[in-house]
């Protein structure tokens, strides 16, 4: 190995004086295109693509008059299905595939080219979900009528689960969140959510929401992948897709067990029964039984008005009376043990939703802190750097790529005696 590496130095302007190997000489080549080139950002359109079973992609980029290879590493996130004859952009860096002799792009990046290429895929993934019997109505599962919890997938920071959670909270506070924070957009997205939906099917809730507020197709693109559609259609769980607003559909709207046009209108959904519905429930059942008691109380009435002196109907008169009097107070006392109850649940909800937000894997980022990323894994505290790896520095509003270029070994604080 160490000869390859030293043959990329080779001095190319006297190869004509001193022979060469194949290998100095590929190596040479490939020191001359990668350091000469570098990274480009190519357009063009698929052919002979294969999503190989390690995971990795192998395709050619070829437009009217040339082609060029291309390896897209499984590392690599896509937020759609590439299919021959599509047109895409690539981002990446020129190299050469030594053992073949063929330079290459190795992409780090792929997007479908212009707006209309992304309702293309749309499209296709559509059509190949709904030949697979995903859409069918057949396999969708009824929502129960009275869940008793629910959980949520969506990004800690935007406005859709501030708005979930006050409508919850406002209709049935006693009703259980469970909330999963993910990336709603971006590299990524699309399996941290189809992972948050596993979770949260293995938890044994009621009802899954997924969802985010609105954007454009790009924004929702998250939310049109192959793998979200499996995770909803796997999950053993009612699903419930309220993703952008009213005019937005996604491919997770199809598969789900049930479309809300709003996160607002899901939050509406999994609240069928409102607190101020068991209000009402309360007030007609003691109406009722006032009702009944009356309806008794006459029916002595007239019974006691036989006796001639009258003291048996007023002795009956008052025990009625006291009798329902007594229904009056326990009819309080119940109402204000309900009440009780929903305001005590409305503070747990309240502190869920706030140790939510704090365990959320962003929010360290808000102190300044920065998540580092290498080969798309998270760095731990005992993971090391070498020189020359390339790592993503993960701020709260920016992602930034680092060279490191040198290593020194942190130091540890010293104690202080008094």
């Amino acid at each position: 190995m160490a000869n390859l590496r030293d043959a990329a130095n080779v001095d190319i302007c006297h190869m004509t004086e001193t022979p060469v190997t194949v290998s100095e000489l590929t190596y040479a080549i490939k020191g001359l295109l990668e350091e000469g080139i570098g990274d480009v950002m190519v357009s063009g359109e698929i052919s002979n693509f294969k999503h190989h079973s390690s995971g990795h992609r192998y395709f050619t980029l070829k437009d009217a008059d040339a082609q060029i290879g291309a390896v897209m590493w499984r590392s690599r996130t896509l937020t759609f299905r590439p299919e021959d004859g599509m047109r895409v952009v690539v981002r990446g860096k020129l190299s050469v595939y030594a053992i073949q002799g063929k330079y290459q792009i190795d992409c780090s990046a792929m997007r479908p080219e212009g707006l209309g290429d992304l309702h293309m895929a749309f499209e296709r993934l559509k059509e190949a979900l709904r030949a697979r019997g995903y859409f069918d109505e057949s396999r969708k599962r009824p929502l129960p009528r009275r869940p008793r919890s629910v959980g949520i997938v969506t990004s800690a920071t935007g406005a859709a689960l501030q708005d979930m959670l006050s409508t919850i909270n406002t209709r049935f506070p006693l009703l259980d969140v469970v909330f999963r924070p993910t990336l709603v957009q971006g590299d990524g997205a699309s399996e941290d959510i189809a992972k948050a939906i596993r979770d949260l099917d293995r938890a044994g809730l009621d009802v899954i929401i997924i969802g985010r507020g609105g954007g454009s197709m790009e924004d929702l693109w998250c939310f049109n992948t192959e793998v979200v559609a499996d995770a909803i259609f796997t999950s053993n769980t009612p699903i419930i897709s309220a993703v952008g607003h009213e005019t937005d559909f996604t491919i997770s709207d199809f598969v789900a067990d049930r479309r809300a046009e709003t996160p607002t209108a899901a939050a509406v959904i999994v609240t069928p029964i409102t607190s101020h519905d068991l209000l009402l429930a309360i007030e007609e059942m003691r109406l009722e039984i006032v009702r009944t008691i009356s309806l008794r109380v006459m029916d002595l009435l007239e019974f006691a008005n036989g006796f001639v002196d009258g003291r048996a109907a007023r002795r009956i008169t008052e025990r009625v009376l006291l009798r329902q009097q007594r229904i009056d107070e326990l009819t309080t006392r119940f109402t204000r043990s309900i009440l009780h109850r929903l305001a005590i649940t409305t503070q747990r909800v309240d502190h869920i939703v706030a140790l939510n937000t704090s365990l959320h894997p962003l929010a360290p980022l808000k102190k300044g802190y920065a998540v580092v990323e290498r080969n798309g894994h998270v760095l731990t505290g005992t993971d090391r750097l070498s020189k020359g790896d390339i790592v993503r520095l993960r701020r709260l509003t920016e992602v930034s790529t680092v060279v490191i270029q040198n290593t020194d070994p942190a130091s540890t604080p010293k104690e202080h005696h008094g």
